[in-house]
């Protein structure tokens, strides 16, 4: 009888046994697991301040049953460039994308960076908000969007020659990154070099390019363009760049209702601002820090020099514009709803 009862128990604990693992097995496999893949190193802002805290959000408020984890540096395809076939096609589930290198899929997107649309991030991000559900949208279609939002107006980094006025920049040869930034460089006598910002850095260094047109947080870590450039114009009239973080399409639909709810929480307008102030931020101290720095000369371009450049920029803003609506775009009601 007890050797019964002890293979009783004996039977009943396996049994328990299996139907734990049973159990952990079917939470394991129920979980999943987001690849976010952006070309940053991890020094940078948004990895350490936007990218993490939202993989740590989304783990805590779905239980662990949705993760993100997180590929910097082009671990999952090099530079910027194919960051947003990269969603679409699957490589990634999440990708951080510059619009402007995809800017035959967002015309009407890139409208917002020409330059006076927008005097901060954080103005230029609520504004493009705004205008999404109206003017934006169908540019998306093909990706879930989890955020967009509007980077600081740039500086003008130079390697060698200072620029005051117009004619500093005659035949000089600037990075731009966007078919905005190529015709507003035109318009002030310069020559456009289509460049990542990736590669920047060798090419101010080693004269393939004499300026980079740029974010001032781009002067320190990760970028360090404060060691080939000597020259910051500052005050002129700047366009900016229009970034996101996307969802390949497909990713966003095999996820149950309650972790696309959790997700849509921590992502969107609100998250898009958050982002936009604590890059911009960057920007101002980067500024701030190049003032005092021995290497480097910044100049506040005069209102009345700048008068110049501005009439300029009109132009390329004009011919722009007209393009657009070639094309089949209401690009000027597009602009104007940026500008109110």
């Amino acid at each position: 009888m007890k050797n019964g009862i002890k293979t009783h128990g004996l039977l009943m604990l396996a049994l328990m046994a299996g139907a734990i693992s049973f159990m952990s097995g079917a939470k394991t496999a129920s979980a999943a697991e987001l690849k976010l893949a952006h070309f940053m190193p991890t020094v940078h802002t948004l990895h350490q301040e936007v990218f993490l805290p939202l993989a740590q959000d989304l783990s805590e408020a779905t239980g662990g049953a949705l993760t993100i984890k997180i590929y910097p540096s082009g671990a999952l395809g090099k530079g910027p460039v194919q960051q947003y076939k990269r969603a679409v096609t699957g490589v990634a589930d999440i990708t951080f994308i510059i619009q402007s290198y995809s800017s035959a899929v967002f015309p009407r997107s890139l409208i917002a960076t020409q330059p006076g649309v927008t005097l901060s991030a954080e103005q230029g991000t609520r504004r493009l908000w705004d205008t999404y559900d109206p003017y934006l949208k169908e540019e998306y279609e093909a990706v879930k969007v989890l955020g967009i939002w509007v980077m600081s107006p740039t500086v003008l980094m130079t390697r060698s020659h200072a620029v005051r006025v117009i004619p500093d920049l005659q035949g000089m040869k600037v990075r731009i990154s966007s078919p905005v930034e190529s015709q507003l460089i035109q318009s002030w006598g310069a020559v456009p070099v289509a460049m990542p910002i990736t590669e920047s850095y060798n090419a101010l260094n080693s004269g393939v390019v004499d300026a980079v047109l740029i974010q001032p947080s781009a002067l320190y870590q990760p970028w360090n363009l404060a060691e080939p450039a000597q020259f910051v114009t500052a005050n002129v009239p700047s366009p900016t760049s229009i970034v996101g973080l996307i969802m390949n399409k497909a990713s966003w639909e095999a996820l149950p209702a309650d972790q696309q709810a959790a997700l849509n929480r921590l992502t969107g307008r609100d998250f898009s601002i958050k982002a936009s102030i604590l890059w911009s931020r960057k920007d101002v101290d980067a500024l701030a820090k190049a003032r005092t720095d021995n290497g480097i000369t910044v100049i506040d371009l005069p209102d009345q020099e700048r008068e110049a450049f501005d009439a300029a920029a009109q132009t390329a803003i004009s011919a722009h514009l007209d393009q657009l609506e070639k094309e089949g775009i209401n690009a000027r009601d597009i602009y104007q709803a940026f500008k109110r």
